[in-house]
C-alpha cells in the first residue's frame, strides 16, 4: 500500500522542521571560545621542576587552567598556588603563596596577584599584591607597594620592587625603612 503525500504538504513539513532547528550561539561559542574557556583543567595539581636531577622548585595548586589554543596562551591558577624553591644542596631557600597566579606560555613570564607572601630560609619575608618573575632575565619585580621584613626585624617598604631571582640583591623604589634599635650595650 502506497501513501500519497501532496507536494505542498511535504514542503510545509520540511520548512517547519528546518525552521525549528536552532542553536543557542552562546552555547555553541562556549565550546569553541578558547580565549575564555580552558583546554585543560587540573584539580589538586602538583609539579616538580628539576635541573640535572636536582629538585629546584615544587608547586601545588588546587586548580590549574591551561589555555593552549588561545591567542594569549597561558596557564592560570585562579584559586592560588604555593611554590617552594630549593638550593642546589636540596635545602629549602624560599616559598611563596598567592591567591592567584598566571604563566604566559610564550614569554614564560609569571605573575602572582592578591596576597602574595614570600618567606625565606634566612628569616626574611616579602609581602605585596603583585609580583612578576622573569626566569629568562633572572629577576623578580613588582609595580605595587611591597613590604620586606628582614630577619633582624627591620622593615622596608616601597612603591616598586626589583630583585635578583635568588633575592641576594633587591631594591625598593620610593622606599622607607623602620629600624629596630636595641637598648643593649
Amino acid at each position: 500500500m502506497k501513501i500519497f503525500i501532496p507536494i505542498p504538504l511535504t514542503i510545509l513539513i520540511l520548512a517547519i522542521s528546518l525552521l525549528s532547528c536552532t542553536n543557542d550561539m552562546a552555547i555553541v561559542n562556549k565550546f569553541i571560545d578558547t580565549e575564555t574557556e580552558p583546554d585543560l583543567i587540573c584539580e589538586n595539581f602538583e609539579v616538580l621542576y628539576t635541573d640535572s636531577a636536582r629538585l629546584t622548585m615544587k608547586m601545588r595548586t588546587p586548580l590549574l587552567q591551561q589555555f593552549s589554543s588561545a591567542n594569549n596562551q597561558r596557564e592560570e591558577f585562579p584559586v592560588g598556588a604555593h611554590v617552594w624553591f630549593y638550593e642546589k644542596t636540596g635545602e629549602l631557600h624560599a616559598e611563596i603563596t598567592t591567591n592567584w597566579a598566571q604563566r604566559d606560555i610564550a614569554t614564560n613570564l609569571w605573575e602572582a596577584r592578591s596576597n602574595v607572601i614570600g618567606t625565606f630560609a634566612d628569616g626574611r619575608k616579602i609581602e605585596t599584591e603583585q609580583l612578576f618573575f622573569d626566569p629568562q632575565k633572572g629577576i623578580v619585580y613588582s609595580e605595587k607597594y611591597t613590604k620586606i621584613t628582614n630577619e633582624d626585624g627591620t622593615v622596608a617598604t616601597g612603591d616598586t620592587f626589583w630583585a635578583l631571582q635568588d633575592f641576594s640583591e633587591y631594591r625598593l623604589g620610593r622606599g622607607k625603612a623602620t629600624i629596630m634599635l636595641s637598648d643593649e650595650k
